[in-house]
C-alpha cells in the first residue's frame, strides 16, 4: 500500500497493483502505513479509478475512511436518537447555505431550528480522539460562523463522529492546528459541541453501541501552544550515520513556534518535517527513551546540542512504532498528566 497523493492510493488486489480513490483528504499518518490492509469497493461506472477505498485496518479493527459517507452516518444516528445531547432533533434540510458558507444540516425539533456541521474524526489513541489531523481553515471558519448565528437569533452546533470505539474523550488537535483549537475554546457556550465514537465489525456493519465522548475543557484551557517539545525529522543525520532518516528532539519552555521555524530552515542535514508536542512539560530524555525503542540505531548527536539523534531506515512517519510514540505523548501521556 502506498499513498500517491491526497486522493489516490496504490494497493495490491489479487497479486496485481491497482489504484483506488481515497475519499479522505486527512493526513492519516497513524493509519496508512506500507502494508496496511484496506477495504476496497469497485468504483461507480464512469470513475477515473477502478476502486474506491472504504476502510483501513488499525489495531485489528476497521476504520472507515470514506468522509463522503459521514453525513449519511450522522443522519442515521440522529434519526435513532443515538446522540444523547441531540435527542429529538431531526434533519429537515441538507447542505444548507448561510451567508458565504454551507452547513451540513438544518435540524428541527418542533418549532425549533438548529444548524449542524458534522466532522469525521479518524485520529485516536488510547482514550482520546482528536480533530483535525491537518490544518483546517474551513473548519475554524465554520466554528466562528456557527457562533455568529447566535447574534441573529439562530442556533448552531457541531457533531464530531470519531472512528475510535475505545475513546472516552475528545479534544481539538491543538498540536496540529492551534488556531482551530483556539476557535473551539472561543466558541464554547455559544454553540453546541457534541462528540461520539462509533465502530465497525468485520463486515463493516456499524456497532450497536454509540459512545458519547467527554470534552476535558480543563486540559484545553491550560495548554500553552507556544511551549512544548519538538521532533525534527532529518534526511540523513550526520557524517557517522548510515540511515536515510533521523530524528532529533528538543523542549522549549517558550518560543516553540520560533524554534520550529528556525529548524525548518536547516539544510545540513536538511530538516524535512518538524512535529510539535504542544504544552509538553516533561524532559527531552523521556521522549528520547521512548524513541530509542522505535529507532533502527541510536547514536550521540553531532553538534546539535539536543542529546541523542535516532536513525530510521525509512521515513519515520512510515514507521508504526515512531507514530505510536508521537501519538502517546500528544494524546495520552501529556494531556492526562502522566508526564510532568
Amino acid at each position: 500500500m502506498a499513498r500517491l497523493n491526497r486522493f489516490v492510493i496504490e494497493a495490491e488486489v489479487g497479486g496485481k497493483t491497482v489504484h483506488a480513490h481515497l475519499p479522505n483528504p486527512g493526513r492519516l499518518w497513524e493509519i496508512l502505513f506500507p502494508g496496511t490492509e484496506l477495504a476496497l469497493l469497485p468504483a461507480p461506472e464512469g470513475s477515473k479509478l477502478p476502486y474506491k477505498t472504504v476502510a483501513a485496518r488499525r489495531n485489528g479493527r476497521w476504520v472507515c475512511l470514506d468522509t463522503i459517507r459521514t453525513n449519511a452516518l450522522a443522519r442515521y444516528l440522529l434519526d435513532r436518537d443515538a446522540v444523547p445531547d441531540l435527542k429529538g432533533w431531526r434533519p429537515v434540510a441538507s447542505e444548507v447555505p448561510v451567508g458565504n458558507s454551507r452547513f451540513d444540516f438544518l435540524l428541527g425539533r418542533g418549532d425549533e431550528r438548529l444548524f449542524l456541521e458534522v466532522k469525521s474524526c479518524t485520529l485516536f489513541q488510547g482514550p482520546m480522539s482528536m480533530f483535525p489531523d491537518a490544518v483546517t481553515e474551513r473548519g475554524r471558519r465554520h466554528l466562528l460562523e456557527l457562533a455568529a448565528l447566535g447574534e441573529t437569533g439562530s442556533a448552531g452546533a457541531v457533531l464530531v463522529i470519531s472512528q475510535g470505539p475505545e475513546s472516552r474523550f475528545f479534544l481539538p488537535d491543538y498540536h496540529t492546528d492551534p488556531a482551530f483549537a483556539e476557535a473551539f475554546l472561543e466558541t464554547r457556550g455559544r454553540i453546541g459541541i457534541h462528540a461520539v465514537s462509533v465502530g465497525w465489525d468485520e463486515d463493516l456493519a456499524l456497532y450497536d453501541r454509540v459512545r458519547p465522548l467527554e470534552i476535558p475543557w480543563e486540559i484545553l484551557e491550560k495548554i500553552d501552544p507556544d511551549s512544548g517539545a519538538w521532533l525534527a525529522i532529518l534526511e540523513g543525520g550526520g557524517e557517522a550515520r548510515k540511515q536515510p532518516f533521523s530524528v532529533r528532539v528538543g523542549v522549549e519552555r517558550s518560543g516553540l513556534g520560533r524554534r520550529m521555524r528556525r529548524l525548518c530552515r536547516e539544510q545540513s542535514p536538511r530538516v524535512v518535517k518538524v512535529l510539535p508536542i504542544r504544552g509538553y512539560r516533561g524532559m527531552a530524555s523521556d521522549l528520547e527513551e521512548a524513541l530509542s525503542r522505535s529507532a533502527v540505531s541510536v547514536e550521540p548527536a553531532s553538534g546539535s546540542g539536543c542529546g541523542r539523534t535516532f536513525g530510521y531506515s525509512r521515513h519515520p512517519l512510515d514507521c508504526p512504532a515512531f507514530v505510536d510514540v508521537l501519538l502517546d505523548f500528544r494524546m495520552v501521556l501529556q494531556p492526562f498528566g502522566m508526564v510532568t
